[in-house]
């Protein structure tokens, strides 16, 4: 069932011209969907990349252990200026796509392994992946369609034999 649904789909993909086609590229997709966090420094106001920082535990002297009842704080530096900022007194930023996102490019579809759990996971998996790449598809057929499509040409109505021809006689009673 599932090898005819990947048939159909990448049938339906072949037969849209090059420049229209969904790419099936797992390593693209993935570099165009990832999320990027980023970290704003308190001092200079320098967006940090969250792969950029490391963030560690800094013991507070006595007074603010005291006040907050902490014994360690969470701190990163930034990477332009170098100062210790507070974790919890950091803005995050977090970027991610809106849906519906049409890339034009889809991750390759999932393998069935053995066991019983791959199974029921690769039913979701699958199933995920077709409406997906179905989308995709429908978002290129659409885009092939409204860039082909003669929008206002009205020259073409008149070539097209719109009427019922009694030819040889035997029309419509």
């Amino acid at each position: 069932m599932y090898n005819l649904m990947h048939g159909s789909l990448a049938g339906i993909n072949a037969l849209l011209p090059l420049e229209y086609q969904v790419i099936i590229s797992t390593s693209e997709y993935e570099q165009l969907v990832k999320t990027e966090v980023t970290y704003l420094c308190y001092y200079c106001e320098v967006q940090n990349d969250k792969q950029d920082i490391e963030i560690f535990d800094l013991q507070p002297n006595s007074i603010q252990t005291l006040v907050h009842g902490k014994m360690l704080n969470k701190v990163w530096n930034c990477t332009k200026c170098q100062r210790i900022n507070m974790l919890n007194k950091t803005s995050i930023s977090q970027t991610v796509l809106q849906n519906p996102t049409f890339l034009g490019i889809v991750p390759e579809p999932p393998t069935r392994r053995n066991g019983l759990m791959d199974k029921l996971k690769f039913n979701i998996e699958i199933e995920r992946w077709a409406w997906l790449c179905l989308s995709e598809l429908e978002f290129k057929m659409a885009k092939f369609r409204d860039d082909n499509w003669n929008k206002g040409d009205d020259e073409l109505i008149g070539e097209i034999d719109t009427s019922l021809d009694d030819k040889e006689g035997g029309g419509i009673a």
